[in-house]
């Protein structure tokens, strides 16, 4: 076992969800080989582990470009910290940068984003394609074609607050994590 004597193989059941949580700190993300270490775990045995902690939406890994998978905590992980969600969504929609010719035209871009991520939000997860089957016909932004809206959708979908997006390009499942306000119209 060289060097690995102690650590524990193997066995992702008997390895508790706080050795491996305890490896992060804060928001700060790991790699499989960092939480491995931490934790004081074979790599198999943190990512079998993580890997049951994402399916409970208590870790989530991304791929920074160009840059290897990480591990992190959400903020809600934390307790009292604002979460993401708080942020408005109608602010973070109009603060995006669209394509377009015309201020109607990118108002129209923005608002396909909305409807995408209105989508979302009522359905709570939602596979790529059918955002082009069910978005796409009520709100084509002036596209003739649903994957070059898609094109323009998905890249500012989900840079919205609540959004977790698939990080692999085999993964197709979007997931809304937020909760639904109708109060104030800006929020859903």
């Amino acid at each position: 076992m060289s060097g690995d004597d102690e650590r524990q193989w193997g066995f992702v059941d008997g390895v508790d969800d706080d050795r491996v949580l305890d490896a992060f700190r804060g928001s700060e993300p790991l790699t499989t080989a960092g939480v491995a270490e931490s934790a004081g775990v074979t790599e198999q045995t943190a990512a079998a582990k993580l890997a049951e902690l994402a399916d409970e939406w208590r870790v989530r890994r991304k791929r920074p470009r160009g840059g290897s998978a990480v591990w992190y905590r959400p903020t809600s992980a934390y307790g009292d910290e604002p979460e993401a969600t708080e942020r408005s969504v109608g602010d973070a929609i109009d603060a995006l940068d669209v394509p377009g010719t015309s201020g109607m035209m990118r108002d129209w871009r923005r608002d396909a984003v909305r409807a995408a991520f209105d989508y979302l939000a009522d359905e709570g997860t939602v596979e790529e394609p059918v955002f082009r089957e069910e978005v796409y016909p009520v709100q084509t932004a002036s596209y003739d074609h649903p994957d070059a809206w898609w094109a323009m959708v998905k890249p500012r979908l989900r840079t919205l607050p609540g959004i977790d997006a698939p990080t692999w390009r085999s993964e197709t499942t979007w997931r809304y994590e937020g909760e639904a306000t109708a109060e104030n119209g800006d929020e859903k």
